[in-house]
């Protein structure tokens, strides 16, 4: 038993000290190759500037600091439709961009089609958590859902002691909004977190007690600062922020009830046939470091909660993260059609 705990122990220490080391090597020729390629070019979702002020250009120059040697090419890949248009592109070998920007929903075919350069992530570093679905990508942007509510008609300490079951009291009553895509409400439903009995149960609940159920977040989040609703459950920290931060809207509150769901804005990988892979690399790594993720959630709130350095990060501190594993996550459609099903299919606003 000695020899195996000593053993064990060995191991242990020899992962913890030499692992970061076989990093940094695996880095460094990282490194020597993005400095023969001299260039990356990005199509990610964030904007290059937002109502006049950098976006993504902070991000472009705070990587550009570190790595000179690297002139960084950049355009926006949006919504669905966009992300649908660079997949065609790629899968017919015409490949504009080093780093770009999957949903999950897009993972399929993916890997019919093999346009995604495979990488042993973990070798260099990024943590498990934060590895795309069959290990095609990693994922920088988060979100992270709560509840926003109104805080002349709910005070700060109920809100304070909320849970997730509260968003269905009686006592609120037709006063509550849901986006009608409930993502949070997917995430408690894994086996893991809620379960599928839980969740429908609650679901059933809400349809009861007449949740209002909105097309967009960004409208239920406003409406709950202009007193329409109590409170919008299972928002999303980013448009409370927006709505404090760029529009002043000092009625607002937002708690983070345990477990916390947490998700990511997609995926960001290397196509198949990148001209500048090395570079692609760097980027996607840096983007994941801690001071990369705090200056993209104070460009955009969509910094890692697990990092004490972002926004949702130091109210979630000591609270239990949930995410969506990649598994069930390939599984949302049919998880969402089962709980809004159990909502009596919802009226949408």
């Amino acid at each position: 038993m000695k020899k195996k705990f000593f053993s064990a122990v060995f191991i242990l220490s020899w992962f913890l000290l030499v692992s970061p080391s076989i990093w940094a090597q695996a880095l460094d020729k990282i490194v020597e190759g993005a400095k023969k390629e001299g260039r990356v070019r990005l199509g990610i979702t964030l904007r290059w500037e937002v109502a006049g002020k950098p976006s993504g250009k902070k991000l472009a120059e705070a990587f550009q600091a570190h790595y000179p040697f690297i002139k960084v090419d950049f355009e926006r890949v949006g919504g669905t439709r966009e992300r649908e248009k660079v997949f065609t592109e790629i899968a017919a070998g015409k490949v504009p961009y080093d780093v770009t920007v999957m949903t999950v929903t897009q993972i399929p075919n993916m890997l019919k089609a093999n346009i995604a350069e495979k990488v042993d992530w973990r070798a260099l570093g990024i943590q498990p958590q934060d590895i795309g679905a069959q290990s095609l990508g990693v994922n920088y942007q988060h979100v992270v859902f709560g509840i926003t509510y109104n805080k002349s008609l709910m005070s700060d300490d109920i809100a304070r002691k909320m849970a997730w079951e509260d968003c269905a009291d009686p006592k609120w009553k037709r006063r509550v909004a849901m986006n009608d895509t409930p993502i949070h409400l997917e995430i408690l439903w894994q086996p893991h977190v809620w379960g599928g009995d839980k969740t429908l149960a609650h679901a059933r609940k809400l349809a009861a007690n007449q949740t209002i159920f909105e097309r967009s977040g960004e409208d239920a989040t406003q409406k709950v600062a202009l007193g329409e609703y109590v409170m919008s459950c299972g928002d999303v920290h980013k448009n409370y922020l927006e709505e404090t931060t760029f529009k002043g809207a000092a009625t607002l509150g937002f708690v983070l009830p345990e477990p916390v769901p947490t998700n990511t804005r997609g995926v960001v990988y290397i196509p198949r046939g990148a001209q500048y892979p090395n570079a692609a690399r760097l980027w996607i790594v840096w983007s994941l470091s801690e001071e990369a993720q705090a200056l993209l959630d104070a460009i955009d709130f969509t910094g890692n909660p697990a990092l004490l350095a972002t926004a949702s990060g130091k109210m979630a501190k000591g609270k239990k993260l949930v995410r969506y594993e990649p598994e069930w996550e390939l599984k949302a459609q049919d998880i969402r059609k089962e709980i809004l099903e159990a909502t009596g299919l919802p009226i949408v606003r």
